[in-house]
């Protein structure tokens, strides 16, 4: 899987989210990119949001890929574009 993304997205935010409205931008992201890493044979969900640190399970020919890192590096930029706010975005381990 080899998702290629835009360091474009939703610029401007301010990073002062409650933590409902961040949850719901982050939704919404995965939402916006799930297409393209089923295409590859996978999928994405969010598990878990700890401060800065969010937490997804990467599903499917992803759970095998040598460039899932890289997936989960496009999704940081993407959500950091579209929160304000540096974050960190991890593999959930089963």
């Amino acid at each position: 899987m080899n998702l290629v993304l835009s360091d474009q997205g939703e610029s401007g935010a301010d990073g002062d989210q409650a933590p409902e409205e961040r949850r719901a931008i982050i939704l919404a992201v995965l939402e916006e990119l799930r297409p393209g890493v089923q295409r590859d044979g996978g999928d994405i969900e969010l598990v878990a949001v700890e401060a800065d640190r969010v937490k997804v399970r990467l599903k499917g020919a992803c759970t095998t890929c040598a460039l899932a890192s890289q997936t989960l590096g496009g999704v940081r930029r993407r959500l950091v574009a579209a929160l304000g706010t540096p974050i960190r975005v991890v593999p959930a381990v089963d």
